[in-house]
């Protein structure tokens, strides 16, 4: 284990075979296929058309997805972890919108190597996640309403990540309270509204973590 897991190590969740994936990322993609991207490509933009039941006639969906410059646009591998704050959050029962967690937590979760560059890796996915935008037209289906809206947002408001001079000086502040030595995240109110009105479905997380390639798994996901 590595000095990063050794400070962050906690005890394992419960319920954490109870995989879950939001169903509107899971449909639309909001991260390249790739594992690089372009330094000057700041836009990804996908759109299609399908028939809306609620309106009975057909609807052009369309998602822009927009990076912030110095973190530029997620990549597959910020896909998976994305999809790995998903199941962190679904361990607490999606009861609240910020979740604390550690990084090596994490990465076994994704089945990473415990290296200080996977921590790295963590950390820059998280700051790319809250720089960028995501802008669905008539493309983000809102459960309660039972349509396609218009929603402009980004995926994570918030995080707090701890080095280990940070833990240790928090485990020291709050003994009794040890998520006060976790890294932390917080949900857009959007998402974690669509966790809250169930629109998620179960993920074999297993399974899509042994596919070779990240084509593979955002077919599997989608279908």
């Amino acid at each position: 284990m590595s000095k990063e897991g050794i400070a962050e190590v906690l005890p394992p969740r419960p319920g954490t075979h109870r995989y879950r994936d939001e169903l509107n990322f899971a449909e639309f993609p909001i991260a390249a296929v790739s594992d690089t991207i372009a330094e000057n490509q700041k836009t990804l933009e996908f759109t299609d058309e399908i028939f809306d039941p609620s309106s009975n006639k057909n609807v052009t969906r369309t998602l822009t997805i927009t990076a912030a410059d110095k973190f530029g646009l997620p990549t597959a591998l910020d896909d998976e972890v994305l999809l790995g704050l998903m199941q962190l959050s679904c361990d607490q029962g999606f009861t609240d919108r910020k979740v604390h967690f550690s990084r090596y937590e994490l990465i076994k979760l994704l089945g990473w190597r415990d290296e200080s560059k996977s921590y790295k890796r963590i950390e820059d996915s998280l700051n790319r996640w809250t720089g960028v935008t995501l802008q669905y037209r008539k493309a983000w289906w809102s459960k309660e309403e039972q349509c396609w809206v218009n929603e402009t947002f980004h995926v994570i408001d918030q995080v707090t990540v701890f080095d280990r001079e940070r833990i240790a000086r928090r485990r020291k502040m709050a003994k009794d309270s040890p998520e006060m030595a976790l890294s932390s995240f917080v949900w857009n109110e959007t998402v974690f509204q669509s966790f809250k009105a169930g629109y998620i479905k179960s993920l074999d997380f297993d399974f899509f973590k042994a596919l070779d390639s990240a084509i593979s798994k955002r077919m599997f996901r989608f279908l």
